[in-house]
Order: structure tokens, then sequence, then C-alpha cells
């Protein structure tokens, strides 16, 4: 009998743990100012960023944060309709555009030693969330 009670407890336990989700929503609830502050934090301690640099990288993170949430907010408005080869392309075209701009603002603003390590984290958080969204579809 407490062989079955714990049982049934145990599996409540893991379905309940499996319905809070993986927390990426929290981030969609702030707004691109604190998003902005936030990387730039994060940035400021893992390549220890001077006050012009802070700033620099601040106005580039909130530009980004406020492209980022106009483009969402668009696509919402759109109810998501399917896209065309040419409008799949184009759209492709400005996001590449769009990491070259802020990878060459970054490359002026941080020194040689905080570039290299900045693309490398960049690099590891890519592959971090390819591999989510590659658990995500199994």
């Amino acid at each position: 009998m407490k062989y079955i009670v714990t049982t049934m407890l145990l599996c409540l336990t893991i379905t309940v743990a499996a319905q809070r989700g993986n927390g990426h929503q929290r981030r969609a609830q702030l707004s691109p100012e604190q998003q902005a502050t936030l990387t730039t934090k994060k940035m400021t301690l893992a390549l220890d960023l001077n006050t012009k640099q802070e700033n620099e990288v601040y106005k580039v993170q909130l530009e980004q944060a406020q492209k980022r949430k106009s483009f969402m907010d668009e696509r919402k408005k759109e109810d998501r309709p399917e896209l065309t080869k040419e409008q799949r392309f184009e759209l492709e075209i400005k996001k590449l555009d769009h990491k070259i701009a802020v990878q060459r603002e970054m490359k002026s603003i941080l020194t040689a030693d905080q570039f290299e390590l900045w693309r490398k984290m960049n690099h590891r958080n890519k592959q971090k969330r390819k591999g989510k969204h590659h658990t995500r579809r199994k």
C-alpha cells in the first residue's frame, strides 16, 4: 500500500513540475528597457566593461530590444500568414544585415579581447537555443 501511495505522489509531483514550463516567457513580459538593462549588466560582468562601454552597449541593446518588440507585435497583428519564398528570403536578408550592423557596432565599442569573448558568448548562447529548440520538437 505504501508503495502505491508513494508512486502516486511521485507521479503527481512530476506532472505538476512538468506543467510549469521553461520560463522563456518571462523575458517576453519585460519591457525593452528592462531587457536591455539586464543584457547590458550581464555583458558588463562577463566582459568587464567600463562605464563608457556599458552606456554604448546599453544603447545597442535597447535598439535591438525595441526592434524585436515591434517585430513581434507586427507579427501578432498579421495572424502569422504563410510567407512566400521571396518574403522569407527578404526577411532572412534583413535579419543578417541587422546582425552585421550590430557586430560592427560592438566591434567599435569593445576591445579586441572583449569582442572575441563576446563572439564566443553569442556562439555558445546560439548553440544552447538550438539545443532547446531541438528538444522541444521531439
